[in-house]
């Protein structure tokens, strides 16, 4: 695997800017790559992880490239048709290395190792990549448009390329450095760039890739998780998460004032709609730009049972026995104790967390796919809620619309995608069928079933008009 801040062609840098932490790229002559900073700058408004981990994409992008154009007979510059093979090879590159059906991206692997990058790995990488490409392209354009104004013409925006330093194989001299750092603009990697954003190749809709139902935590077990937590802390957190299906940074973002314990309700409330407020403000700017948010659209939770109780049972002990209460923030959830006690605890190293969940997972039983962590009660929830969920009319599973938005999902898809439609359940339900279908031995006519089917819609609707006092003559 590519080291965090060192590849074969590239250096990735960790630096700070305006307090926030970010990252360079040096290229193989040791000076930035501008391309690169442009995107970096783009993403200081992104939680701290996203930034991190879209920068690492970028990077290993760019190594990739290098590496092509040391592989081409053209020099300095990689020929526009050699980019454009290049790109349409990553996702090749990435997926199935030496073994890749593209020659450029069999190549290259077996000089650049791409690493382990199976199923879901490969989402955040390809999103990565697109936003680049998109970010290329409105920089081209705009390159032109400018172009345009100055001289009336476009001719000075080359749409090949305008990436140097993807050719570099030599020691360049000072001139050659300098004409290089004046030329190494975003302006698109190609001109027309964008349809190859959207390539079969880099498409991270795999075919059989849908909603895997072993990454739920099993809903038997959640209690026992919840147990097996050392803090109450702890155990206040994870029922929360299991309660109302909320993602980690959300909950651990939670202040004081966001819970109401009478009435047995809380808010999850993005950090950017209240900025003044004393807690952020009490946060140093590296720490402050460590706040996230993914896009949740309602501050709208639904508790559900027994994890609702369990949270606020396990949340006065925590409040009486390890918070420490004090002016500097609100934040609900704090370390518990060394130098940092009292801190805001989404602070903590998200690999310890996981780690502390895996090991409870472990030692009460819970069978789950490597490397899953606490997601996994938000598979949960969903999954409940659109399955079994007791509902005041009998039925069970609430309607996926419903469930989306107390997901906070902005597109029904993307709750699917936590939320498919139990297996299990299925299976019965189909099983169910073909009893009735085949009760008598023979298969039944299609008008039987509709005719069975409207005669079961009209008793429900009978009863439902006997229980509101309504005559059914």
């Amino acid at each position: 695997m590519l080291g965090l801040g060192m590849y074969k062609n590239v250096t990735l840098r960790a630096r700070t800017a305006n307090g926030i932490p970010s990252w360079v790229l040096l290229g193989p002559d040791g000076q930035r790559i501008a391309a690169f900073d442009a995107f970096a700058h783009t993403l200081r408004n992104d939680p701290k992880n996203t930034r991190d981990a879209y920068c690492r994409h970028v990077a290993q992008f760019f190594d990739y490239l290098i590496e092509v154009s040391a592989l081409s007979s053209t020099g300095l510059r990689l020929t526009k048709l050699e980019l454009t093979e290049a790109i349409e090879a990553y996702g090749d590159y990435l997926r199935f290395g030496t073994a890749a059906g593209s020659q450029i991206a069999c190549a290259v692997a077996a000089q650049l190792p791409p690493g382990a990058n199976a199923g879901s790995s490969l989402i955040p990488k390809i999103a990565a990549i697109r936003r680049f490409l998109r970010l290329s392209e409105a920089v081209r354009k705009e390159m032109e448009e400018v172009s345009r104004k100055r001289s009336g013409n476009t001719s000075a925006v080359d749409g090949a390329p305008l990436f140097p330093e993807l050719g570099q194989r030599r020691l360049l001299s000072p001139a050659e450095a300098r004409a290089i750092q004046a030329n190494s603009m975003i302006a698109g990697v190609i001109a027309g760039g964008p349809k190859y954003i959207d390539a079969l190749i880099l498409n991270d809709r795999q075919e059989g890739s849908s909603f895997d139902v072993n990454r739920a935590f099993p809903y038997g077990k959640v209690m026992d998780l919840i147990a097996a937590m050392p803090t109450y802390r702890d155990k206040a957190q994870y029922a929360l998460l299991a309660a109302c299906g909320c993602r980690t940074h959300e909950a651990l973002q939670i202040l004081t004032e966001d819970i109401d314990m009478a009435d047995g309700t809380l808010r999850l409330i993005n950090p950017a709609t209240r900025p003044s407020h004393q807690s952020y403000r009490a946060l140093s700017p590296a720490d402050r730009a460590k706040l996230a948010w993914k896009g949740r659209t309602t501050q709208l939770t639904l508790l559900i049972e027994p994890y609702a109780s369990v949270f606020f049972e396990s949340l006065q002990k925590y409040l009486e026995i390890e918070h420490i209460p004090h002016g500097r923030h609100d934040f609900l959830f704090q370390y518990n104790n060394g130098a940092e006690r009292g801190m805001p605890y989404f602070l903590s190293d998200p690999s310890t967390r996981l780690e502390r969940f895996q090991r409870a997972s472990k030692a009460i039983g819970a069978c789950l796919p490597r490397g899953t962590g606490p997601h996994s009660l938000r598979h949960m929830y969903g999954t409940y809620l659109l399955n079994y969920f007791p509902r005041a009319n009998g039925d069970y599973g609430l309607p996926a619309p419903m469930v989306q938005q107390l997901m906070g999902h902005a597109q029904l898809t993307s709750t699917m995608k936590y939320a498919k439609f139990d297996q299990d359940l299925l299976k019965l339900e189909i099983q169910n069928a073909n009893r009735v279908l085949f009760r008598s031995g023979t298969p039944k006519k299609l008008l039987e079933l509709k005719l069975e089917a409207l005669e079961s819609q009209l008793a429900r609707l009978r009863l439902q008009m006997k229980q509101e006092g309504l005559s059914v003559d």
